[in-house]
């Protein structure tokens, strides 16, 4: 905890898991993870983009596996957030779920800086916006949003305290290093916690990270695991007291 701060923790859970083209290989791992989750106490659960199925030129009927991640999220008493498919097969969007702990879809973000294979096949979306969940206030973007600083300065000056990035990181050969670079210098830029959760598979990145303003808490990379973290809130606007008369 900083100087001058008190504390006002949330409790998050990072699932870096390895997505495949097998939809029910990929729903019986997040619906292993949940709980393991929450026996650890964490409050908020976050999987990556495309954690269901990550077949862009496939349009399949979601709807189910979504229905189990809700039964999951109610009885365990969490929230969840997961990338998955929307709509349907001649109007598609790269959608963000969040669930609250009844199992509700509390908000959908369907994605909109699209990368350049997506552009092909999903509509973008709307901004995304502010959630105030009771716990904290949190915003859901995804992947190449990260890219556009002016997004997420927008987010962070309506109050975003943690910036969740589910994230499928593909065509990472020429620019893997900055993209490993932009998590930790959106949070400091902005002053928020700044959450990256990539898909492990052979095509990506595979970096999950949770980063602090002032440096990277916990990294995984190249393997699966579940990152567990405690971020104190409070130390938030004692950073942005201090910076803000640089």
């Amino acid at each position: 905890m900083m100087p001058g701060s008190s504390a006002r923790c949330l409790r998050i859970a990072v699932a870096s898991l390895r997505v495949s083209d097998d939809l029910e290989r990929n729903l019986s791992s997040m619906l292993a993870v949940i709980p393991q989750a929450a026996g650890a106490g964490a409050q908020i659960v976050c999987f990556p983009e495309y954690s269901l199925n990550p077949l862009m030129d496939q349009w399949v009927d979601l709807s189910p596996a979504i229905a189990s991640l809700q039964a999951a999220s109610r009885e365990n008493r969490v929230w969840v957030i997961f990338g998955a498919d929307s709509g349907d097969a001649h109007n598609r969007k790269n959608s963000m779920y969040l669930l609250d702990p009844d199992g509700n879809i509390h908000y959908r973000y369907d994605k909109v800086h699209l990368w350049r294979a997506e552009k092909r096949v999903y509509q973008s979306g709307d901004a995304s916006r502010v959630i105030d969940i009771g716990l904290a206030r949190i915003a859901i973007i995804s992947c190449w949003d990260m890219a556009y600083p002016r997004y997420l300065a927008d987010l962070a000056e309506q109050g975003a305290e943690v910036i969740f990035c589910p994230s499928y990181l593909a065509d990472y050969e020429m620019d893997g290093e900055p993209l490993q670079a932009l998590p930790l210098a959106r949070a400091f830029e902005n002053l928020v916690y700044f959450v990256l959760c990539d898909a492990v598979s052979d095509n990506t990145l595979s970096v999950s990270m949770i980063c602090h303003p002032l440096g990277v808490r916990q990294r995984i990379a190249q393997m699966e695991g579940v990152l567990i973290g405690d971020l104190d809130l409070a130390e938030l606007p004692t950073l942005r007291t201090y910076y803000s008369g640089s």
